[in-house]
């Protein structure tokens, strides 16, 4: 394209070269023969014409394919753009799938405990498997090993650092002793109890969330999103803190590990801790595989836990109504006619039993009254989480 464009210009010098050639002959030249340098000039004008109208052409042409180059380029700019941005938040998602990660004091129990744990789940293989699924379910990410590791390392280092603070602070060996048996053994106690106590908890915080999180989910299957894209809006939202680790696994046994969605729901029903949040993903499978409508299933399970929520809070404020007419009586009432009738007694006698009135006063004022308090409270915390 370029060449041509050349030899056009050069076309059209020759020919202005020529034309004041002609020019200059038709001025020196008799009358006669100027009609002759007029024919040569119109041609030659002619041809000039010719030259430009091709060399406008060629121009358009060439001017249209470097357009068109400079389109590809930026839209190859463009897609080097979203193909670096798209890396970029693989590598972000990617770091968020480091599930287990090691710390200082597992790494020494695994260092003085681990044949011992080796040996202990081989012989006993029914307690390993029960511990992983316990640990699964309360989502504790420990490895089974690593933690029956803590509980013996823990157990094992209570005895020798209790019992000798005790026999610190006592000076009585038979005591610290007794309390340094008592430490170990409460310690492996709370380890055993631990993953249970979790299993627990979190089934309440989820049963606590799920009735708001159907609302959700029908509101947006009802706009005709797919079930995927109602767990990823989900988890995006950031609304349900407890139920995000439960969806995040759904999104992951599909996005890691290339289940189906199905297939996905059913992995995470079996290992939740919630039955109710357990009942709806099997649900969920199953209307998927059947061909139902999720938008008609999700609307009344929607339903169903609103109506069973608001039954359950009409239940609570029961309760709570009956549990404020017991501390009015008990906490309220009850200390002071008890310290109206120490301070009559007082007057009586100065002593209950050998126990001065005054002491059994600020005992009951500073050590009874907020310990029942305390009861109370965590008797209110309770059923709060019951209901």
């Amino acid at each position: 394209m370029s060449k041509n464009l050349i030899k056009l210009a050069q076309q059209l010098v020759e020919n202005a070269d020529e034309a004041i050639q002609i020019q200059r002959e038709k001025e020196q030249s008799s009358i006669d023969r100027q009609d002759y340098y007029s024919g040569q000039l119109k041609a030659i004008l002619n041809s000039s014409q010719e030259i430009l109208l091709e060399y406008s052409q060629l121009l358009k042409e060439s001017l249209s394919k470097e357009k068109r180059k400079t389109e590809k380029i930026q839209v190859r700019r463009q897609e080097i753009k979203d193909f670096v941005k798209k890396q970029k938040k693989t590598k972000e998602e990617n770091k968020k799938y480091k599930v287990y990660k090691t710390n200082f004091y597992s790494k020494i129990s695994n260092f003085f405990m681990e044949d011992f744990t080796f040996y202990i789940s081989k012989k006993y293989p029914e307690y390993n498997d029960e511990l992983v699924n316990q640990l699964t379910i309360a989502n504790i990410r420990v490895l089974s090993k690593t933690y029956i590791s803590l509980m013996l390392f823990s157990t094992f280092i209570a005895f020798p650092i209790v019992t000798v603070i005790s026999f610190i602070i006592l000076i009585n060996l038979w005591i610290a002793l007794i309390l340094g048996v008592a430490a170990s053994m409460i310690t492996f106690f709370i380890f055993k109890k631990y993953p249970l106590y979790e299993k627990s908890a979190k089934a309440k915080l989820i049963k606590q969330e799920l009735t708001f999180a159907l609302i959700h989910m029908s509101a947006v299957a009802s706009s005709g999103a797919p079930p995927m894209e109602i767990f990823k809006l989900l988890v995006e939202s950031k609304e349900y803190k407890h139920l995000n680790s439960e969806f995040e696994r759904v999104l992951n046994y599909i996005n890691i590990f290339g289940y189906n969605l199905t297939t996905s729901l059913k992995s995470v029903a079996s290992t939740s801790a919630s039955p109710e949040l357990r009942e709806l993903l099997y649900g969920l499978a199953s209307t998927i595989e059947t061909g139902g409508g999720i938008k008609e299933y999700l609307k009344g399970k929607a339903d169903e836990a609103l109506v069973k929520y608001k039954l359950d809070q009409k239940k609570y404020l029961e309760v709570i109504s009956t549990y404020s007419e017991i501390y009015t009586g008990v906490l309220i009432a009850a200390p002071l006619l008890f310290l109206v009738t120490l301070a009559i007694l007082e007057r009586i006698s100065p002593n209950i039993a050998g126990i001065p009135i005054n002491i059994i006063a600020m005992l009951s004022v500073f050590v009874l009254l907020p310990l029942l308090n305390i009861i109370f409270i965590l008797l209110l915390e309770g059923s709060k989480t019951n209901t």
